[in-house]
């Protein structure tokens, strides 16, 4: 995307016309934002408004009729190619158009035209290389990204920028897109836009706040020895006027008050002051031509020497870096090349920090070349590194260009955007500082919209568009004063003594300033060295210290796996001593387990690749092991790093976890199995078999207590005799009674000197003396009995183990309980019915549905059949037995009194499963048993 063509005006430091031109772009949500900025407009505001909106092609538009309706200042709706330039005017894009700022006039063109750059865009880069200072770039409510580089370009040629805040905005993407990007000096609701612009552009107050800047702008002087009283007023005033907004000051002159009593504010505003634009290869055309058709000139017929380029006001580094790279890769191939240095100078203390160290975000991958970034950046983490082959041909320094002395006998000068923020006569004073610089016929290169031109006879174009000029020679007498006119001098060189005495202080005040600054250009690159040397030692102290405080055990060896260096927690897995530095580090003896060593460490030398692997170490320990390639700064394989992580514990608990998860699934399992049981004895042989199994012992019973006694009965046995055998309760010991009493499970080890000596006579019930576990089980405060695992000789029971047991014990138990009461209840039931028949007049059963027939109430007459089976439907709406007095008929027709009895039959869960109903007479009723079964 190529942005409109910039203006000669403009090059020259002109503005297309000399009134403030002010853009404003928006797409969606932008006319609300319009129509809250316009109305705080006056009519005559002594600037022009230009609306760019992202409007539907083809289409008649309405918004300069709609806009008028809002603002006292001409609104015009553009309807033709070219239209003059007026003061205080609003001026609205034709729908589907492009616009920009050519001369005096805006132009409209085919959409086309852009080369896939948006509206927004499209005008405000025309707008910063035609207006420059007096231009500004408003965002509004909207979509997308358009703007935002145009917003760029506007604040890199001196303009301001001015975006609506988020929250106020219809669609919010646009404007936070901008600031996210840090393109906006102002963030403002629409509303509050209109008096920034006329504060900005306006006359009231203009005298005074005029005087209060110079003043603020001397005290930063007197302050920090930095002068920026002919810098150009926009830009001074974008960057005093954030600031001021950060502290709540209204005026120039609050600001002064607060500049005089805050010590440490000048050094606050120089801050903002020196923020600097730039990228690397930043406008890549240009930088292409300098390669191209400068930089060979350069090299050509040099045969060695160097090749001696100045970068000023370098900010960051990023453009130094980027010559020093077209420089190298120029001379790589070339026999007998010359040297490189290129010298980059700022003002700015902190950019210049940023620039020595050389590291920039993942971002810069969008700016360098592929090949580039891979011959000259290491990738460190999220940052790109320079490597120390292109760092050495960088020498940094703090150097006021305005103030100091320049660097002499250059051939190539860079000074790009820098000269845009200067009044027209302190950009002739450094035009003139550079030229001096510049050895006869070296470069400069400018700004895309700076020129050379304001200081005539000094260079000449060597290339129109990208700014590159060549320096012409300049007589030494032109820097010292007027000659007098004497008569010619005796040895014939047509000078008077006046005239020659000039020339020759001339001479000698150039090669006195042309040694002053090579002596500043070599102390300062000693100093540079000395300082990135200490920078390296400290360093690698910070490092090794803070591997070693983060108790990492790390060994580093070199290709041969000799030891080149050991944090103190090695040792602990290597017997590593100080003087074991350069011995094999196999010739060590070690705690690992770990043969292939010697074979990770060969495979990482082959393949540049990290690896790890787990492995063992006496004592139980395990550790992960990661050995990867370490390198310096130009990125060659000095060694290994063998680092061990302790991971021990970790694993104890991984393994404990998916032990627990494991057992909780036996545990699930075990209930679905033992659920549909209703024989105790099969609940008893199935529940005992499956936890011993689980446990992996030999033996595994229940005993019942009853009346003080225990009995032990038939459970599990694998390569054994079963348990068997009871006594009393009491004769197992007080410490047993106490312990389980206490809810504890009861483990013996079968040890001679087991904690639990009160079970050995549990564990004889195996017919030995050995390890067992015992649980309670218990219902309130009544014991029921407990489980008894045994198994000869010792065994250490683990926690896992003891919490299983003590888990499916109480399973087993409740599920023992449970069928022996469902086994109890059943045989009451069977009792009850049997009473029942012999009892009861009559007596039926029917299953869970109720449903009656004439054979089930054989024994009741016809005729009182009738009332018997209304109670029983009663009895069967309410799910619950009832009991209902009846008359009923004999056989010979006399009426007696009898109760009814209905009560539906459930199982354990509470589920009706059949419904009974017996007619017992007046003279024999009897209370009916529980009617569960």
């Amino acid at each position: 995307m190529t942005p409109p063509d910039g203006q000669e005006t403009a090059a020259q430091g002109l503005a297309s016309v000399d009134f403030p031109l002010v853009g404003i772009g928006a797409s969606a949500g932008g006319l609300e934002a319009l129509q809250s900025l316009l109305p705080g407009l006056p009519p005559a505001p002594g600037f022009s408004i230009v609306v760019i909106m992202h409007l539907a092609p083809g289409q008649a538009s309405e918004l300069g009729r709609v806009l008028q309706a809002h603002c006292s200042m001409p609104v015009l709706q553009l309807d033709q190619p070219r239209i003059a330039l007026q003061p205080d005017h609003i001026y609205v894009i034709t729908p589907g158009a492009l616009l920009k700022v050519e001369g005096q006039f805006l132009l409209q063109s085919e959409a086309s035209a852009g080369g896939g750059m948006g509206a927004i865009d499209y005008f405000f880069h025309s707008l910063a290389q035609a207006q420059r200072e007096l231009a500004t770039g408003i965002l509004l409510s909207g979509a997308g990204r358009d703007g935002c580089g145009g917003l760029a370009a506007l604040r890199e040629q001196g303009g301001s920028a001015i975006v609506q805040a988020p929250q106020d905005a219809v669609f919010a993407a646009l404007p936070q897109a901008a600031i996210d990007a840090g393109l906006a000096d102002f963030v403002l609701p629409a509303g509050e836009m209109a008096a920034r612009l006329c504060q900005v552009y306006g006359a009231a107050g203009a005298v005074h706040e005029a005087q209060s800047l110079q003043d603020v702008l001397a005290l930063l002087h007197e302050r920090t020895g930095h002068d920026f009283r002919q810098y150009k007023r926009p830009a001074i005033l974008r960057r005093l006027e954030k600031r001021q907004g950060e502290l709540g000051l209204a005026s120039h002159g609050a600001y002064y008050t607060r500049l005089q009593q805050d010590a440490g504010e000048a050094a606050m505003l120089l801050k903002e002051l020196l923020i600097g634009v730039t990228g690397f290869f930043r406008d890549r055309e240009a930088f292409a031509r300098l390669r191209e058709a400068v930089l060979p000139a350069l090299l050509a017929g040099r045969g060695g020497g160097a090749i001696r380029v100045w970068v000023a006001a370098c900010s960051t580094g990023q453009e130094a870096y980027s010559l020093a790279i077209l420089l190298s890769d120029l001379v790589g191939g070339v026999p007998n090349p010359p040297s490189i240095q290129v010298f980059a100078s700022d003002i700015d203390e902190q950019a210049l920090q940023v620039a020595r160290a050389g590291l920039y975000p993942e971002s810069i991958r969008e700016e360098v070349p592929a090949a580039s970034l891979e011959r000259h950046f290491v990738h460190a983490g999220k940052q790109y590194r320079v490597r120390q082959s292109l760092r050495d041909l960088v020498t940094f320094a703090s150097h006021d260009l305005l103030r100091d002395p320049p660097f002499t006998g250059l051939d190539l000068v860079t000074c790009r955007n820098f000269l845009i923020y200067l009044d027209r006569p302190l950009q002739h004073q450094v035009l003139k500082r550079l030229h001096f610089a510049l050895a006869p016929h070296g470069y400069l290169f400018l700004g895309s919209a700076e020129s050379a031109d304001l200081a005539p006879g000094l260079f000449a174009r060597a290339d129109r568009q990208c700014r590159l000029y060549q320096a012409l020679p300049a007589a030494a007498s032109a820097l010292a004063a007027a000659p007098a006119h004497w008569p010619p001098a005796a040895g014939g060189s047509g000078l008077s003594p006046m005239d020659d005495m000039r020339e020759r202080l001339a001479e000698a005040e150039l090669g006195w300033a042309d040694m002053q600054s090579s002596n500043d250009q070599l102390s300062q690159r000693n100093a540079e060295l000395t300082a990135r040397l200490a920078h390296a030692d400290k360093a690698h102290d910070d490092l090794f210290d803070l591997v070693a405080s983060a108790e990492l055990a790390s060994v580093f060896v070199d290709p041969e796996l000799r030891v080149r260096q050991f944090t103190p927690r090695a040792a602990g897995i290597f017997n590593l001593i100080a003087r074991d530095v350069g011995r094999h580090l196999l010739d060590i003896t070690n705690r690992l387990d770990y043969p292939k060593l010697a074979a990770d460490v060969a495979q990482i030398f082959a393949t540049l690749q990290p690896l790890e692997r787990e492995v063992k170490a006496s004592g139980g320990r395990h550790y992960i092991v990661r050995v990867r390639p370490y390198r310096n700064g130009e990125d060659a394989i000095l060694g290994a790093v063998l680092t061990f992580f302790d991971f021990s514990e970790r694993r104890l608990a991984d393994e404990l976890a998916r032990a627990q998860a494991s057992d909780q699934r036996f545990l699930l399992h075990l209930g679905d199995c033992l659920r549909p049981l209703t024989d105790p004895a099969q609940v008893l042989a199935l529940g005992c078999g499956m936890l011993g199994r689980r446990l992996a012992v030999p033996q595994l019973s229940y005993a019942a207590i009853h009346a003080g006694r225990y009995d032990l009965q038939a459970g599990y046995a694998a390569g054994m005799a079963p348990l068997q055998g009871g006594g009393e309760v009491a004769g197992l010991g007080g410490e047993v009674l106490a312990r389980w009493g206490a809810g504890e499970v009861l483990a013996r080890t079968g040890a001679a000197d087991a904690a639990a000596p009160g079970l050995a006579g549990m564990a004889t019930l195996a017919g030995a003396p050995g390890a067992a576990l015992s649980a309670l089980c218990r219902s309130g405060q009544r014991w029921q009995g407990f489980f008894l695992a045994c198994q000869p000789g010792a065994r250490e029971w683990s926690a896992p183990e003891v919490a299983l047991f003590e888990q499916a014990a109480a399973r087993i138990g409740a599920a023992f309980e449970r069928s022996r009461t469902q086994a109890a209840l059943q045989a009451s039931t069977s009792r009850m019915r049997g009473l029942l028949r012999g009892l009861a007049r009559a007596y039926w059963e029917t299953d869970g549905s109720g449903v009656l027939d004439d054979t089930l109430l054989a024994a009741v007459q016809p005729g009182d059949r009738a009332a018997i089976e209304q109670h029983w439907r009663s009895a069967l709406r309410g799910g619950d037995e009832i009991e209902v007095e009846v008359s009923l008929h004999d056989a010979d027709g006399a009426c007696r009194p009898a109760s009814l009895l209905v009560t539906p039959l459930r199982d354990a869960q509470g589920e009706i499963l059949r419904w009974a109903g017996c007619i017992i007479d007046g003279a024999e009723q009897a209370p009916l048993p529980s009617g569960s079964i």
